[in-house]
């Protein structure tokens, strides 16, 4: 169950080499005023996460074989954080057999690239949400916005999305007076505003500044407008799971992830895997996530969970 698919086929995006980016901001994913204790983790004999790697830039196996990407670092920032290291070991397998081994008792969490859903929570005691996916509309460089609205400038404008996807409720119901132009994926989405028969793209703004900061693109295009954040629409966000009944541990895991929070952690580890940030405005600039080499793959878990 909850298996991870692709929302709206998301294509591969192959990464060149690039110069760094400009540092730019994650999003705040707690209250700094709301200080979540710690607690005592003396009794846990272990913390295993468990993940798979075929979801990068979020967890995958680097150039000699070992798991990386983003999700092992947060991984491992908990634990220093919880200053359980020596407690703590990662399991890497198929996605399939995530829920088996959680369920067998050979797992504490899973770390793979969860949503948040309703499903979820029913089944799972779940972290606070430690990554969010924005939606975003993109043009070509030459687009020129004359409006100060994005409900505006996208007003009878041709938009490529892809269909049925999530994205395209989502453009139905907050720019209604957009002209949608579903596609059948990303990838014809990208070279129908390469083409010039759209004018704008609507859709997962982490596949989407992939994108932008590869060959691919060709420096053809740039993010407009946004980032645009619905709960309904693409969830609140990726969760650690873990067992019903493990609230001890999912309040350790909140405490920790408000502390790297904090302390900076995040926002080095959220550099070091989004060259160009999906919340950002600047241009992309050309460097591939550490580890991932040449080819890398911007997906997105499934929706319905």
């Amino acid at each position: 169950m909850f298996k991870k698919m692709v929302l709206g086929a998301v294509a591969a995006v192959t990464l060149a080499a690039f110069a760094p980016a400009a540092a730019e901001d994650a999003p705040r994913l707690f209250d700094p005023s709301n200080r979540l204790t710690r607690p005592d983790l003396s009794g846990l004999p272990r913390l295993r996460f468990l993940t798979t790697l075929d979801f990068p830039p979020f967890n995958f196996a680097d150039n000699s074989g070992r798991a990386a990407g983003f999700n092992i670092d947060i991984a491992r920032a908990i634990c220093r954080e919880l200053e359980i290291k020596a407690k703590c070991e990662l399991q890497a397998m198929p996605w399939d057999e995530l829920d088996v081994t959680l369920d067998g008792m050979r797992g504490e969490a899973i770390i793979a690239g969860h949503r948040i859903t309703s499903a979820l929570r029913a089944e799972r005691d779940l972290s606070a949400p430690y990554f969010r996916f924005p939606a975003r509309f993109t043009a070509r460089t030459d687009f020129d916005v004359e409006r100060p609205d994005m409900s505006s400038i996208a007003l009878r404008r041709r938009v490529a999305v892809v269909e049925g996807s999530a994205h395209a409720a989502m453009l139905k119901a907050w720019f209604p007076d957009a002209r949608a132009v579903p596609m059948r994926d990303m990838e014809a989405a990208y070279q129908a505003l390469r083409d010039g028969d759209v004018s704008l793209l609507f859709g997962d703004g982490v596949a989407i500044a992939f994108w932008l900061a590869s060959t691919a693109s060709d420096a053809c295009c740039r993010f407009v407008s946004g980032p645009f954040m619905s709960d309904h629409f693409l969830s609140p966000g990726m969760a650690i799971v873990m067992r019903q009944n493990s609230a001890g541990l999912s309040q350790a895991m909140d405490h920790a992830l408000s502390k790297i929070e904090e302390n900076g952690v995040y926002q080095e580890i959220y550099d070091r895997y989004f060259p160009l940030s999906p919340f950002s405005d600047i241009a992309p600039a050309r460097t591939p996530p550490a580890g991932i080499g040449q080819e890398g793959e911007a997906q997105r878990p499934d929706e319905t969970g």
